[in-house]
């Protein structure tokens, strides 16, 4: 269990960097544009990265994981180190603020799968759960800290210093992973030499194959695109809808991690079928959309959107917890990497299509679509039978 503690402690600090260096681009980005179409668009685009995630799971069964891991804490380094000398040259305009945003999230990508199949290597089976609470749970308090910070300095600290944190932060995660690589390095290697299937794609194949990945799949497409809206045009309803400032706007965040931290340490308490804690977790996230739009106020956004990080993080344990004690090792970086594409697609068609909608209808009104549409794809889910065993 001492490297997934080096290994936390090194993600936690990267995910404050990230979600300082993100609440200052979201903000930057809305200040040069004030427009809900570009900002749908840049946002939406962003999140369509995680489609490369089918391939950068390969990497991750095809390499030793910390040395993939490593690999891309430096390269992060190296572009925030890059953007820090352009921001404080001046050259802040809409190009490079999305072309560095752009490049750290395609390094994510790569990042994500290799630690998600990391994990069951180091961690024995009987504590996945609890680790990948552990983990998930860590990881979103470091971003509380980051939103909290980034909402409380956006307006008085420049770009450019955001960016030079983040870099350093990248540096004390790489530094970790070394650590990690040091001790599991040639176990690593081993696994890696006995890998004999090299085809990029065999992560779809196996989830193609399996009907309750398939399931969740198509049920995962519906709800984030319907439902990712709320989140990636959050900034437009707390700006638009609500005239609050950057501090409320970050406050809507952090609530959202904290109730993800709560979902994720609620897990472990309820002892239930999957089926149930996912129906009972995206219900209660479609009440609170709900609830949010009818009432408009500052208040209710906060709690909804608490109970909607609540659900995510219930939802996400299990379902990780589900991959890896049901995939074959050698196939685990795929399938995380196919996983993560094929139920992520959709959010950022949903928030592109979101942010264009919102110039005719208004935010609040895709957001009520969103909601209804969410409930008729649970009422379909109800009848469908997972095979958990």
């Amino acid at each position: 269990m001492k490297n997934i503690y080096v290994l936390l402690a090194g993600e936690s600090t990267s995910q404050f960097g990230n979600n300082l260096f993100d609440i200052a681009i979201m903000w930057y980005l809305y200040r040069l544009t004030d427009n809900s179409t570009t900002i749908g668009l840049i946002s939406g685009t962003f999140n369509a990265l995680v489609v490369l995630n089918v391939l950068t799971g390969y990497l991750a069964d095809r390499f030793p994981k910390t040395k993939v891991m490593m690999t891309i804490d430096g390269l992060q380094a190296i572009l925030m180190g890059v953007a820090t000398y352009l921001y404080y040259g001046f050259a802040l305009n809409i190009w490079t603020l999305v072309g560095v945003a752009f490049i750290a999230k395609i390094l994510g990508t790569v990042f994500d799968p290799a630690e998600n199949a990391l994990i069951p290597q180091i961690v024995p089976a009987a504590q996945l759960q609890r680790v990948n609470s552990m983990n998930q749970g860590v990881k979103v308090c470091a971003q509380l800290v980051g939103m909290l910070a980034g909402g409380s300095l956006v307006a008085f600290v420049s770009l450019a210093d955001f960016v030079l944190i983040n870099g350093l932060t990248f540096l004390v995660s790489l530094g970790c992973i070394v650590i990690v690589h040091k001790r599991v390095g040639h176990a690593e290697q081993v696994s890696v030499e006995q890998v004999q299937t090299r085809d990029w794609y065999a992560g779809l194949a196996y989830v193609y194959h399996n009907p309750m990945l398939r399931t969740l799949i198509l049920l995962a497409v519906i709800v984030n695109m319907v439902i990712g809206p709320v989140l990636g045009l959050n900034i437009i309803w707390t700006r638009g809808t609500l005239h609050a400032s950057a501090v409320v706007y970050s406050l809507a965040q952090a609530l959202f991690i904290i109730g993800v931290v709560a979902g994720s340490i609620l897990i472990n308490f309820v002892k239930t079928t999957f089926k149930t804690k996912l129906l009972l977790a995206l219900t209660t996230m479609t009440v609170a959309v709900t609830f949010m739009v009818l009432t408009r106020s500052i208040g209710t956004t906060l709690i909804a959107m608490m109970v909607i990080g609540m659900a995510g993080g219930f939802v996400n344990v299990s379902l990780f917890t589900l991959i890896q004690l049901k995939t074959p090792g050698e196939l685990l970086g795929r399938v995380n990497g196919a996983m993560m594409s094929c139920t992520n697609i959709s959010m950022p068609i949903g928030i592109a299509l979101g942010g264009v909608i919102t110039r005719y209808v208004g935010i609040a009104t895709v957001f009520i679509i969103g909601s209804a549409i969410t409930l008729v794809a649970l009422l379909a889910m109800s009848r469908v039978t997972l095979n958990e065993a």
